[in-house]
C-alpha cells in the first residue's frame, strides 16, 4: 500500500537561482546537495521536518525539459502546500517576494490562495477548516 509521496521533481533553470528561491523566498530547508560529478547536483528541499515531501530541483538539461520549465503541469497546479497558519505563511511569502494570485479565500473545506514560483509553475497554499467539538 503506497503511504505518501517521498519526492517530487521539479525542472528548473539554473540550481543555484532555484536553490536560493525556495530558501529564502519560501522559507524551505535544504535536504540534500551533493555533487556526483560536474554537471550533475543532487539538490531536495522541503518545507519543514524530515519527514516532509522533499523536492528535487533538476537542472533541465535537454531542450525538451527546457521548454517545460514553469510548466510542468501543463498551467494547473503542480503542488497544493499545506499550512497551519495561511494569513501569517501569505504575509511572510508575500514580503519576501514570492507572487500571488489574490489573497487568501475561502475554498471548500478551508482556506487558500495560488502562487507560482520563480519560474511560473503554479502553487497553492491551504489550511483546512479545523473541525472542533
Amino acid at each position: 500500500m503506497i503511504t505518501q509521496a517521498a519526492q517530487i521533481s521539479i525542472l528548473v533553470k539554473d540550481l543555484e537561482e532555484a536553490k536560493q528561491y525556495y530558501t529564502k523566498k519560501l522559507g524551505f530547508i535544504v535536504r540534500d546537495e551533493i555533487e556526483f560529478s560536474p554537471g550533475w547536483k543532487y539538490l531536495t528541499v522541503s518545507p519543514g521536518s524530515a519527514n516532509e515531501t522533499r523536492l528535487e530541483l533538476v537542472k533541465a538539461d535537454t531542450p525538451e525539459q527546457e521548454e517545460i520549465i514553469g510548466r510542468q503541469a501543463a498551467n494547473q497546479v503542480l503542488i497544493m502546500f499545506l499550512s497551519d497558519d495561511i494569513e501569517k505563511d501569505y504575509r511572510e511569502m508575500k514580503a519576501r517576494g514570492v507572487i500571488f494570485q489574490g489573497e487568501p479565500q475561502p475554498v471548500p473545506g478551508g482556506k487558500g490562495v495560488g502562487f507560482e514560483d520563480l519560474y511560473g509553475n503554479a502553487f497553492d497554499l491551504y489550511q483546512p477548516d479545523t473541525k472542533e467539538g
